[in-house]
């Protein structure tokens, strides 16, 4: 077990309740668990590892009390493991979500609404279409399951669950009606394409004994403008963990020095947990801008990746067809425990300057 710098060995281990959260390598997408100080957990997105790094999602939730299943936002990288736990597991609280009721209405129904032409059937054809069947899925299962349903939105008050306040930032409640408008456009043939759907992004803040946990989804730089005004209306601590936002994207990231970034809300000691399935993340500004900031540990680095040739052989294959290169996983797991004397220790995985695999 490694102990972060500037952390403490509590004074006794059956004295001080934790809140847990680990981080899996999950390939394109994410995998975050919270175990809360009574032992239920809660479930921020999830997607299996293509190298098998992650455990399988039921082997993961097995036995265990969940308080809230959450998907972030509807993009299939944060949700695909979320079916079967949403289909399978007993015992769960609630399902958490940023989507509004016509939304989930049309998710619900998938293939239930009536064969008649419609302009409700045709509007659920098109989402079907542009958005992927794995919605269908998830709300399908849990409108079967009748669970209930938390919608997050920043205008919301927080929630506390075992004593960890749960804040949220984001997203804004004209962006989810921006959304709706859409698909009421499309249902009269008056639109075709709906807004990004990561602007949809549940920006959360889990605070325990004075100490901050900012769980970041793949918020854009329009939804980090209004996330830190409330962060700091809130008077939050700095963030002693970092989800990074849009795995290191650009476009999540305020460059300019007139307006404050992500990392404003972060310091020297910050964890920033990166997850970067592809090559072209993260953003080479933004990976030089979390070093210099935070204490970065990278689950994967496509940074790192694009480092390595490709071919260090020079073996030719005639016929082959040059294909992207995959990223290369830094480490399996990241775990991080904070006590109810807000004491972080890192327990599982490493931060890159400590790991021999990434990048310096």
């Amino acid at each position: 077990m490694t102990t972060l710098p500037n952390s403490e060995t509590p004074p006794s281990a059956t004295s001080v309740r934790k809140l847990t959260i680990d981080f899996f390598e999950s390939g394109v997408g994410e995998t975050i668990l919270i175990t809360f100080p009574d032992g239920g957990i809660g479930i921020v997105d999830a997607h299996p590892s293509q190298t098998g790094k992650r455990p399988p999602i039921d082997q993961l939730v097995a036995g265990r009390k969940i308080h809230f299943v959450c998907l972030t936002h509807p993009h299939a990288d944060h949700g695909i493991d979320l079916i079967p736990i949403l289909r399978d597991h007993p015992d769960i609280g609630s399902f958490w979500h940023t989507l509004s009721q016509i939304d989930v209405f049309v998710f619900a129904e998938g293939g239930q609404v009536p064969n008649y032409r419609s302009p409700i059937r045709e509007a659920v054809e098109e989402f079907q279409k542009k958005w992927a069947r794995f919605l269908i899925e998830i709300y399908g299962n849990a409108g079967k399951r009748e669970l209930p349903h938390h919608n997050l939105r920043a205008d919301l008050e927080s929630t506390e669950i075992a004593g960890v306040r749960i804040h949220i930032l984001g997203p804004e409640e004209s962006e989810q009606n921006r959304f709706t408008s859409a698909y009421r456009e499309i249902a009269r043939g008056q639109r075709k394409g709906v807004p990004d759907p990561n602007v949809l992004s549940a920006i959360l803040a889990l605070e325990y004994g004075g100490t901050v946990i900012l769980l970041g989804a793949d918020g854009l730089k329009k939804n980090w403008e209004a996330a830190i005004r409330k962060y700091r209306r809130l008077g939050l601590a700095e963030a002693a963990i970092l989800k990074v936002p849009h795995h290191g994207a650009s476009n999540a990231f305020e460059f300019s020095k007139s307006k404050d970034s992500y990392l404003d809300l972060c310091s020297q000691e910050t964890i920033a947990v990166l997850f970067a399935g592809d090559v072209n993340h993260p953003e080479e500004r933004v990976d030089e801008r979390l070093r210099t900031k935070t204490k970065l540990a990278c689950l994967a680095n496509g940074f790192k990746s694009t480092r390595l040739p490709s071919n260090p052989l020079g073996i030719f294959i005639p016929g082959a067809i040059a294909v992207a290169q995959s990223v290369t996983p830094c480490q399996s797991q990241i775990s991080l425990e904070i006590g109810s004397n807000g004491i972080m220790t890192h327990t599982v995985g490493y931060t890159c300057e400590s790991c021999q695999f990434c990048p310096t």
